[in-house]
């Protein structure tokens, strides 16, 4: 259930004052401060008839109708700032007109012109505010010189200005607390909006992190948003895998599109489960081959052990694939993978859709592992064995041909010691 205030805001505020949070939070003020102060006209002409002010009594029905009538106003399409500044005529006339007939500066209304620049500040533009403050400002002292010359009319009930006292008083005192209470009320919603924002610009900033992140390296994403740029670096010893399915050719002729891309993605999502819980990093996939890196961006001197362990938890995988495969009669792969350490050159290329990559002859040399290798085999260079051949047992293969390469020294490892 929508609390009553709540209610007679939905009723006399339209549709177009609350696109914006501040020109509905001068509406609120606008609807409060109308209803309060017809309330207090309404006091006013029971006030007036009963201690006989008749000059009084005719404004403070008028005015009672008026005040009553503005949400109304607004209700029916007429612009806030046009209903905010009949509202500031009104308590300004009408405020003229009763210290004329309440004895000027002693009259108990006096402090009911305070309202004009500060409802005017409120509910309208600086521009109208300033103009209406000089117009107050101005009555003031006018009324002040008029006093001093004993221009207004002082024969008065006293019991009606004593009334007339309190109740400027508490109608003043009155209508400051609601505009103060509207106005915290609005600075707390302004603030819960604001942490609403600042809740989705966050998790707006984690998510262009989390995709940065599956582009680049953590190291290299923060470089690159710290500085709009980065700066490829060489390092000096860097274990290079490559992966491709074999016959990957003459498989892929009898699948569908739809078929391929999903075979070839469950095999790369399950390699990328693997090197994001080691210190791997992929670098791309090319066709059905599959390049990653250990070593970088943070260098190392393990990564040529880590990244045969790595091959080795890519042979399980495939094999458990496999299994699973051919119980669903589905197509299955046997991979190749070569294996080479050396130094290389890595960083980001371009300014659109950046790309880590990686160069150098420990690239290519990688490459000519795979070439050469044998389905369920992990091939690796004459370089990486003497790195890790104190953890595995490994298999000369002889000095093979490679392409631009040579005979290269190969060897096939067989498992861990």
């Amino acid at each position: 259930m929508r609390k009553p205030i709540q209610q007679l805001y939905d009723f006399f505020i339209p549709g177009s004052c609350r696109k914006d949070e501040h020109q509905f939070r001068k509406a609120r003020i606008f609807v409060n401060t109308s209803l309060i102060t017809g309330c207090f006209a309404a006091f006013y002409i029971i006030q007036t008839s009963v201690f006989g002010q008749p000059h009084i009594l005719r404004l403070m029905i008028v005015w009672c109708i008026l005040f009553f009538s503005l949400p109304f106003f607004l209700r029916g399409g007429v612009p806030l700032r046009a209903c905010a500044n009949v509202f500031v005529t009104i308590t300004f006339v009408s405020g003229v007109w009763e210290i004329y007939w309440t004895g000027g500066l002693k009259s108990a209304v006096l402090p009911w012109m305070s309202m004009v620049a500060v409802t005017s500040i409120l509910l309208s533009t600086p521009k109208d505010a300033w103009i209406w403050f000089a117009i107050a400002l101005g009555c003031t002292n006018i009324v002040f010189v008029l006093s001093r010359n004993n221009t207004f009319p002082i024969e008065m009930n006293m019991k009606f200005y004593d009334y007339s006292v309190l109740a400027a008083y508490v109608g003043l005192v009155t209508i400051m607390f609601v505009i103060s209470m509207v106005m915290e009320n609005a600075y707390i919603r302004s603030l819960k909006v604001l942490a609403e924002k600042n809740k989705a610009i966050e998790q707006e900033k984690q998510r262009s992190d989390e995709l940065l992140r599956n582009i680049l390296p953590e190291e290299v994403m923060n470089e690159l948003k710290q500085t709009g740029r980065t700066t490829a670096r060489n390092y000096d010893l860097v274990t290079v895998m490559f992966v491709d399915f074999k016959d990957f050719t003459l498989i892929s002729n009898d699948l569908t599109p739809e078929d391929l891309v999903s075979s070839i993605d469950l095999y790369f999502e399950t390699f990328d489960k693997i090197v994001t819980d080691h210190d791997v990093e992929k670098i791309k996939t090319v066709g059905d081959a599959y390049l990653c890196a250990a070593g970088l961006p943070v260098p190392n001197t393990k990564n040529p052990v880590e990244m045969v362990d790595v091959a080795f938890k890519f042979l399980q995988a495939v094999e458990r694939l496999k299994q699973k495969r051919i119980s669903e009669n589905k197509t299955i792969f046997d991979v190749r993978i070569g294996i080479h350490s050396g130094p290389l050159i890595a960083g980001v290329v371009g300014t659109k859709k950046f790309a880590y990559d990686i160069w150098g002859d420990a690239v290519n040399t990688a490459a000519r592992m795979q070439q050469n290798g044998e389905q369920g085999k992990i091939n690796i260079s004459g370089t990486t064995y003497e790195l890790i051949k104190h953890r595995f047992y490994c298999t000369h293969r002889g000095r093979i041909e490679a392409k631009n390469k040579g005979l290269v020294d190969m060897y096939f490892v067989e498992g861990r010691r």
